[in-house]
């Protein structure tokens, strides 16, 4: 892996806040705004079995929003090699040898986003000291992220 053929955290962290906005998005009409409601007729219904199931549905929800998140890195990156915002930036992931993931590396890289993610970020701030400004989750899966035309 060289240096310059990998773009800088600015980049990196620029593509992972349009996707984490995108996601935020999908989040609110796909699980929110569905829960508010479900929230709304149990309050004004006031059934004990509606307000019992309430803590189930939170966890329903953290769940949901948990495989929203997989399936998005996952699905993108194995079928496309970037995600929307790093395709608006003009990123690419590839695995170590310059080919597109499998769905299995893929899953492995965003498995690694939550290891990255735990100590404060330390895992994507990582790519800033890294000789090949790989990440975490870019070491565990084996991949780097390269500029688009490059690949």
């Amino acid at each position: 892996m060289s240096q310059h053929s990998s773009p800088g955290l600015a980049a990196r962290g620029a593509a992972l806040a349009i996707d984490l906005a995108l996601l935020a998005a999908a989040e609110f009409f796909l699980l929110f705004l569905p829960a508010l409601v479900f929230f709304a007729k149990a309050l004004l219904h006031e059934t004990a079995a509606t307000l019992a199931a309430l803590p189930l549905f939170a966890v329903l929800l953290l769940g949901g929003s948990v495989l929203l998140h997989m399936a998005y890195f996952t699905l993108f990156h194995a079928l496309a090699g970037q995600t929307i915002g790093k395709s608006i930036l003009g990123l690419r992931v590839v695995s170590a040898d310059s080919t597109v993931l499998s769905p299995g590396a893929s899953f492995l890289r965003w498995t690694g986003y939550i290891i990255s993610s735990v100590p404060l970020a330390a895992g994507f701030l990582w790519a800033a000291v890294d000789k090949d400004h790989c990440a975490w989750h870019d070491r565990l899966a084996r991949t780097r992220v390269v500029s688009a035309e490059m690949t």
